[in-house]
């Protein structure tokens, strides 16, 4: 009975410490049901998946929307949460700060999941409180991705 509740222990101690591991590097992060999810009747359900309830919070989240054309020349996108934020709309010529306050250092590289575009031309590195920023000049639309954390995608269009 003993050796019996030892091996339990062994493999709860495990569990918790490779857990703990996942959140520290940001490998896990738990899904919420934001306010305006369960509001709008959505719920998280227990068999749901952590890109579907995130899908679920960005589609009823005002700010997950594209922003409207930058009405100057410099517009910033923060990063928290390993997450960019929204989607921007841009005009051309303007430059966007990427900063990061999030606790891990991130870069906001053109890609997508995570995966540099061949000859990216924006590709920056982004330390934790670090600012960087680059000036979209030509018109398009513009996969943003961070190489660390392959889930974290934006786009900017640029017009």
């Amino acid at each position: 009975m003993a050796r019996i509740i030892l091996f339990g222990s062994a493999v709860v101690g495990v569990m918790v410490v490779t857990l703990a591991y996942a959140v520290w590097s940001g490998q896990y992060e738990a899904a919420q049901p934001s306010p305006s999810t369960v509001a709008s009747g959505g719920s998280l359900e227990p068999g749901a998946s952590a890109s579907a309830a995130a899908s679920a919070v960005a589609s009823t989240s005002p700010q997950a929307q594209p922003s409207a054309a930058a009405s100057g020349t410099a517009t910033t996108v923060v990063i928290a949460k390993l997450a960019f934020g929204p989607n921007l709309t841009v005009a051309a010529g303007t430059s966007v700060t990427w900063t990061n306050n999030d606790t891990v250092p991130h870069t906001a590289t053109e890609g997508l999941n995570g995966v540099a575009a061949p000859n990216a031309r924006l590709n920056l590195q982004l330390p934790v409180g670090a600012s960087e920023s680059y000036t979209f000049a030509d018109p398009g639309t513009y996969q943003v991705t961070c190489t660390i954390h392959a889930q974290m995608n934006m786009t900017v269009t640029v017009r």
